[in-house]
């Protein structure tokens, strides 16, 4: 494909997030309330209305939220919690980063202090103390496997984080190729994984496909429905060749060839010929002046042995 192709595919997903957000449509991971409260209110509060407080598994989630912090003079209560096994998220995974500003044993929560130079953010505090919160939106998959392709489909499949397993969510899956198309599936069997079957594409083409997580939550204050949505994760994916197309390839090739070996014979065949005429006319002529001449008046009788 042309990068002039790659980037209209790319504008024309764009056109697609941006019809959703027209809708009321909201594209992120994490969301900031004003209000400060306490940290199992700040929970309640987001658990209400996106997913959770903010669950950092990794480095890279961990430097994702330094980026969206909004303000650097205040304090997020982040879904890390103390319990008798040790520190631990609210998604049940173990506290594996090492960000610790000041570690105070005496502290049960903790909190994100934006207002530290240093990458080191972590503290530890008292739970009921009033701070504002990091709210937890939709977590799109890290990243997604083409486990089986056709001509006229492909099957996907991605791990669930253990995060999004308690939540009920669905999957965008938009696919482009000179058009985009948006298939929305729900995740209702509480697995690990997702397994999904992308059907009525084109053979041997090759297509963008974006897979985005999504929560709707329901305003009580307002009634008003917000559809909460991941930035996508990415892949390219390429339809196999139809058997309509390997059979007529096969066709043409095989009679090509026939055209070649019958071309190449007519062609041995009138050399061959050739050479067999010009060997006869010189062995005629070898034997013609190997014979005697005889001369019209010699007769056969006259002859003495």
């Amino acid at each position: 494909m042309f990068p002039n192709e790659m980037q209209i595919l790319q504008q024309l997903a764009v056109l697609v997030v941006c019809r959703s957000l027209a809708t009321g449509q909201i594209s992120s991971r994490y969301f900031f309330p004003q209000k400060p409260m306490p940290w199992v209110k700040g929970r309640e509060y987001c658990q209400s209305h996106f997913v959770d407080l903010a669950v950092l598994n990794t480095e890279e989630e961990y430097s994702a939220l330094l980026s969206a912090i909004p303000t650097n003079n205040a304090s997020f209560w982040l879904g890390l919690h103390k319990k008798s096994s040790g520190w631990e998220w609210t998604d049940g995974e173990q506290l594996r980063l090492t960000h610790w500003y000041n570690y105070n044993h005496e502290g049960h929560c903790v909190s994100l202090e934006a207002m530290f130079e240093e990458k080191d953010k972590l503290l530890a505090r008292y739970c009921n103390e009033q701070h504002r919160v990091v709210c937890q939106g939709p977590v799109s998959p890290q990243s997604v496997s083409v486990d089986f392709v056709n001509i006229d489909h492909v099957n996907l499949s991605w791990n669930i984080s253990a995060l999004m397993q308690t939540t009920s969510h669905y999957y965008n899956v938009t696919i482009c190729s000179f058009i985009c198309e948006t298939l929305s599936y729900f995740y209702t069997n509480g697995s690990s994984l997702m397994s999904i079957s992308v059907s009525n594409l084109s053979a041997a083409t090759e297509y963008f496909i974006y897979v985005s997580a999504v929560v709707i939550h329901l305003d009580h204050g307002t009634n008003r429905k917000w559809i909460l949505q991941d930035n996508p994760t990415t892949l390219k994916a390429k339809t196999a060749t139809s058997n309509k197309t390997h059979k007529i390839f096969f066709i043409v090739s095989n009679s090509f060839s026939l055209v070649l070996l019958a071309s190449s014979f007519w062609c041995i065949y009138h050399i061959v010929k050739k050479e067999t005429v010009q060997d006869t006319s010189s062995v005629d002529s070898t034997i013609a002046e190997l014979l005697p001449h005889r001369s019209g008046s010699e007769k056969l009788e006259n002859v003495i042995f």
